[in-house]
């Protein structure tokens, strides 16, 4: 379902002045061969960490439409965080590591949550979004600091709605990104609500 920030509904990518983006969003889209409309509803607001860009290209290896994404995407160069950050990082994945399930994805987790507090701390931008769809703890993360959060459900939702990729391209994502085939149903539902119907 789509993923709420702390308390409240998902909120908008195409009002967002800067959207920090996980690589899980990116890889359900390109699995779903959505990889060109995602890039152009977000167009330049995009900032990735250096850690989710290594993440892509490593991805990209095994993955010819990630691969062809990442010839022209992102607009901007990837964020590598100040030192301070990279510590702060560092002590995060130490404390969530005795966590069986954690792994190198939260290491692109933690560091879009990083970022994007930074570019709200440093005033570069008021209201960064992060675009993540928590595969450990992102929004755990997000959420004491006050950061608003959008995953992949929300997005497609959203895009459809704005008329940005058609009904049948917004399925397909969505069965992109749950592997729980009983999850798939359940997009008409959220969509119906996003719609008013």
């Amino acid at each position: 379902m789509p993923g709420p920030a702390a308390g409240g509904h998902a909120p908008s990518i195409a009002a967002a002045a800067i959207v920090v983006v996980d690589s899980s969003p990116v890889r359900n889209f390109v699995r779903a061969g959505a990889q060109r409309a995602f890039a152009d509803y977000l167009v330049d607001r995009v900032r990735l960490t250096v850690d989710v860009a290594r993440e892509l290209e490593e991805a990209a290896r095994s993955d010819p439409g990630l691969r062809m994404l990442l010839r022209s995407w992102p607009p901007h160069e990837p964020v590598d965080l100040p030192d301070h950050l990279k510590q702060k990082a560092a002590d995060i994945l130490g404390f969530i590591a005795d966590d069986r399930r954690s792994s190198l994805q939260d290491l692109g987790e933690v560091t879009c949550v990083l970022l994007a507090q930074y570019l709200r701390d440093s005033g570069e931008c008021a209201d960064p979004v992060l675009l993540l769809d928590d595969v450990r703890h992102g929004k755990n993360l997000a959420a004491p600091r006050r950061l608003r959060v959008a995953d992949t459900p929300a997005l497609i939702i959203e895009m459809v709605c704005a008329d940005a990729i058609p009904h049948a391209l917004g399925q397909k994502v969505w069965r992109a990104t749950f592997s729980d085939r009983a999850k798939w149903a359940a997009f008409d539902e959220p969509l119906r609500e996003a719609l008013g119907k």
